[in-house]
């Protein structure tokens, strides 16, 4: 365990908050639990909750009972530290209309809300989105989701605008190019990349981005705290099919392109700098991309280990 992560299992030790999970059965609210795991001496403290009540199993073997997001309305406890990562993510506009999308995330939205408003909070990570920047639907309900909790009484409120991540735990391998190729190369198939056009993403480990936030909630001072999500190189998705190759071993893959059709490079990628400002505060070394690459593949074949 890193010195950073003792200090954190530190001051949880303190803190006597309960902590509350929105999403959890999601990437971050999955990568969250078992991070909590390993820093509390037992999760009596967590609660989760999510579209559905459902046993949640950890890595562990460990079951952990998630609720429905309803019965955050009869949550009675003291004031609660939040991880708050329901929503409808941004590819169920097309299958639900865009009214019935804003309508489902501003429901969400008042749902924590009101607890807070109610109970109060002792402290809040969001992990909002690179989309909030050029707002369609998805970006525009991130943004009345950082207006709405930055404008409730929180101490400490953490938003961090995510642009692209990997790492253990992540899901949709058939949307994110990170986990299409670490899932291609574990199974033994080729590379299909389809974009007609170059796409540049710059990744963080997710785990780092959690041990931030967390040091940021436990930490950090008080107000609202934001920054974007970037790494330490910004990359071509071809490059990163080659890295991954070259990393992964699989010498006899092939990388298949869709030809170029001269439509405008895709560039999707945060500002650094707030980032890397909060890991020097803490002395925490970001995990380079290769570190990232080889803990999704690991994830994905079932054999990575939690190392914070």
């Amino acid at each position: 365990m890193s010195s950073f992560a003792a200090r954190l299992r530190a001051a949880l030790a303190a803190n006597a908050a309960p902590i509350i999970i929105t999403g959890g059965g999601g990437w971050l609210g999955q990568a969250s639990l078992h991070l909590l795991e390993s820093l509390l001496p037992g999760m009596d403290r967590v609660r989760v909750f999510g579209s559905r009540a459902r046993p949640l199993l950890l890595r562990s073997g460990k079951k952990i009972d998630c609720e429905e997001l309803a019965a955050l309305a009869r949550y009675d406890g003291p004031l609660p530290l939040f991880l708050h990562y329901a929503c409808l993510t941004k590819d169920r506009v097309a299958g639900m209309g865009e009214a019935a999308f804003l309508a489902g995330n501003a429901e969400i939205r008042e749902t924590v809300a009101g607890l807070i408003e109610r109970r109060g909070a002792a402290g809040m990570f969001f992990p909002s989105s690179g989309a909030a920047y050029a707002p369609g639907p998805y970006g525009g309900t991130k943004l009345l989701d950082e207006a709405r909790f930055a404008a409730l009484d929180v101490p400490r409120l953490v938003i961090a605008r995510i642009f692209n991540l990997a790492g253990p735990f992540i899901n949709k391998t058939d949307t994110y190019a990170i986990a299409d190729f670490c899932q291609k190369l574990v199974t033994g198939q080729n590379i299909e990349i389809r974009a007609r056009r170059k796409v540049f993403r710059s990744y963080v480990h997710i785990e780092d981005l959690l041990l931030l936030a967390l040091g940021m909630l436990l930490l950090g001072p008080d107000g609202v705290t934001r920054f974007d999500t970037a790494g330490e190189v910004d990359v071509e998705v071809e490059d990163l099919a080659r890295r991954a190759i070259a990393l992964l071993g699989g010498p006899d893959t092939q990388i298949r392109r869709a030809v170029p059709d001269g439509t405008p490079d895709d560039v999707y990628i945060g500002d650094s700098g707030a980032l890397r400002t909060i890991a020097r505060r803490f002395d925490l070394s970001l995990r380079d991309l290769n570190t990232q690459i080889t803990d999704t593949a690991n994830d994905l074949r079932g054999s990575w280990r939690y190392d914070a």
